[in-house]
């Protein structure tokens, strides 16, 4: 079912301070954030456990300045890398969102490590594409299932309900507010949950062909490496209502998947000498470049194929 635009109901069946569609990485923090600020809070979550996009990640985490980094005698400020990601972005982002995050991501870090108890440390064996100091956070096994499983058990352990099995279709909206979702249950029903704030932690759209196709045309062909769940609800919600919208063609690719077989071959193949050859055995782009971009530059060969050779 599409998403819908509707009036809001003369009576919802619950209604909370906070209401955050998605409990992937993006919505348990916020739930984090929300909770600490005195909110009351709901996350509801269209698969039957959270896992979305960042279980299926590496679950890597940059950020300049964090007090692990420090520990490990590594120099980093957020102005560098504020540069880095613009640097890699061909100066195409906005200063101030790029800004906001360079000089936010070390204390949310913290925050997850001290407050919180997440294990991260920082990966110091491998130097990712166009980052200049080595800022990579990540959980002990390197994995997103256990990113999205720790920040599962920190909500639960702050007391923040999860609701498993409601996928949000419904956004009601009157009076240039939002005044809450109506949400799909398992067994067909429908409940409507009124908020006071609501946080769209679910704005991704790759499992929407004709979104990707409509806002990211150059990738359209692409293999889909991602959660189906990420439908773009979001956006066309935000399209409905009149809402701004920014950096829609944004995508993370990734240009080493192994066909048919459904897997990342790791970049430090690559990193550490291997190389990209296309159907006739050439040499096609700068591999040194990075893993997203080589997305493209794999799509734009013959059948969309590259062969990765490393020893």
């Amino acid at each position: 079912m599409a998403p819908t635009v509707k009036e809001p109901p003369q009576k919802f069946d619950f209604t909370v301070e906070t209401l955050i569609v998605g409990a992937g990485a993006c919505g348990l923090i916020a739930a984090l954030s929300a909770m600490e600020a005195g909110q009351e809070v709901l996350v509801i979550e269209a698969d039957a456990v959270p896992s979305g996009s960042t279980a299926l990640s590496a679950g890597l985490i940059p950020a300049a300045g964090t007090k692990i980094q420090q520990a490990a005698g590594i120099k980093d400020s957020t102005a560098l890398f504020a540069a880095d990601i613009q640097a890699k972005a061909h100066q195409e982002n906005n200063q101030a969102l790029v800004d906001l995050l360079a000089q936010n991501a070390a204390e949310v870090i913290d925050w997850l490590t001290q407050t919180h108890g997440l294990a991260f440390s920082l990966v110091d064996d491998f130097d990712y594409p166009g980052h200049s100091s080595r800022r990579m956070h990540g959980l002990p096994t390197r994995a997103g299932s256990e990113l999205i499983d720790a920040l599962r058990s920190a909500a639960e352990r702050a007391g923040i309900d999860i609701i498993c099995g409601r996928r949000a279709e419904t956004l009601y909206f009157a009076g240039g507010l939002v005044h809450g979702v109506a949400a799909l249950r398992p067994d067909g029903g429908i409940e409507t949950i009124g908020c006071d704030r609501l946080i769209l932690a679910c704005n991704g759209f790759g499992g929407n062909r004709a979104l990707v196709s409509e806002h990211m045309p150059d990738i359209e062909n692409g293999l889909w490496f991602g959660h189906d769940g990420n439908r773009g609800e979001a956006v066309l919600w935000a399209s409905q209502i009149g809402a701004a919208t920014e950096h829609l063609g944004a995508f993370q690719g990734h240009g080493n998947v192994a066909h048919p077989h459904g897997i990342l071959i790791t970049w430090a193949t690559i990193t550490e000498g291997g190389v990209q050859v296309n159907a006739a055995g050439e040499r096609f782009w700068n591999e040194a470049q990075g893993y997203s971009e080589a997305a493209r530059a794999v799509l734009s060969q013959a059948q969309g194929v590259a062969y990765a050779i490393f020893d």
